[in-house]
């Protein structure tokens, strides 16, 4: 009986976890916004996953950690497409993925969130802050967040396009994710 009474309360002590949530990539978007020329062009990622928990009241005990298939980058022009994958881009041969890890969670207002992580590109890793708003119902969620980065701080662009000249350093990432919550 002992047993069972300190089982109760070791359970009971125990922090709960954070909900499990699951994207559903048909309707999310992972992607950024750059410039060209002077002009701003879209691009995403068809292959990416992530694993997320994520909880508004239990912030301590949320976790995103996401990896995104570099080479699945779309910006709808098939030149663009082939050069961004060289060395002095994104290098798909050596650094076909990046990631996304937190580190930790702030709530900033009403359904708006900052989420502080290490983000690894090129094997360069940089701590970066996502601010984002999540909005859930039942068992559906949605968020939303966008980041700007310079690109040449994880040597994305080098040699001859390292010069903001041609292609803008400021690289704006946009998270749109609608997500399902998962049975633990």
């Amino acid at each position: 009986m002992r047993s069972l009474a300190v089982l109760l309360a070791s359970t009971l002590s125990m922090p709960a976890v954070a909900a499990q949530w699951q994207v559903d990539h048909e309707a999310s978007r992972l992607g950024f916004v750059a410039t060209q020329g002077g002009a701003e062009f879209d691009g995403r990622f068809g292959d990416w996953q992530a694993s997320m928990r994520f909880d508004p009241d239990n912030l301590g005990e949320s976790r995103f950690d996401v990896e995104i298939d570099v080479t699945s980058v779309n910006t709808d022009s098939a030149d663009r497409d082939n050069i961004i994958g060289d060395p002095e881009w994104f290098g798909f041969e050596k650094f076909p993925r990046a990631r996304f890890e937190t580190t930790g969670f702030e709530r900033v207002g009403d359904n708006q969130y900052l989420a502080t992580g290490d983000l690894s590109i090129r094997s360069v890793t940089r701590e970066i802050e996502l601010p984002f708003t999540w909005v859930s119902e039942g068992d559906s969620a949605e968020m939303d967040g966008e980041v700007v980065l310079d690109r040449t701080n994880y040597n994305v662009g080098t040699g001859d396009w390292a010069s903001a000249d041609m292609v803008g350093h400021e690289v704006r990432v946009v998270v749109d994710l609608s997500l399902q919550r998962i049975a633990d």
